[in-house]
């Protein structure tokens, strides 16, 4: 069975030149936390038609990183999704049954097949609050695709931390 969890976060899109932003001075966040530099790489499956993504809708094989495994994130929101979770599979390419039944309204009878492979080294800053609660994650996200490259920023909401 997946685990289920509300992911409220936003991205965007910076240069390699932008400087990372300073949390100093916001009264909610206590401390800010560096973590340990992340490698994750990331395979995304679709329809040969991209179904999932005309439905917003994201699944993933990633490994690498806190949450290793594959992810299937539904639409909940402007800035919200559904993220359901099961532990890595023995098999790269093979859809998790629990996670093709969830989009099978969406895919029908084709296939989900790898479209997509995405590399990303990933720098997060915890954002603590005065009772030592977690408040957000903030990551710079440096991604490569194939021959593309860029750099993204993306800050995700803690479990129960507010909007």
């Amino acid at each position: 069975m997946p685990s289920q969890h509300v992911e409220v976060e936003r991205k965007f899109d910076v240069t390699d030149a932008t400087i990372n932003p300073s949390f100093e001075g916001i009264s909610a966040v206590a401390r800010v936390e560096q973590q340990p530099q992340q490698n994750l790489d990331a395979v995304y499956f679709d329809t040969p038609d991209q179904r999932l993504a005309q439905h917003r809708i994201t699944l993933r094989r990633r490994t690498g990183g806190t949450d290793a495994g594959w992810h299937l994130k539904l639409p909940a929101g402007p800035d919200t999704r559904t993220e359901l979770r099961l532990p890595l599979t023995e098999s790269d390419d093979v859809v998790p049954e629990e996670l093709r039944d969830t989009v099978l309204a969406v895919v029908r009878e084709d296939e989900l097949a790898p479209v997509a492979r995405i590399s990303t080294v990933r720098t997060v800053s915890r954002l603590i609050g005065a009772d030592g609660e977690d408040l957000a994650e903030f990551c710079d996200d440096h991604v490569t695709a194939g021959d593309l490259s860029w750099r993204e920023w993306e800050l995700e909401l803690s479990s129960g931390s507010g909007d």
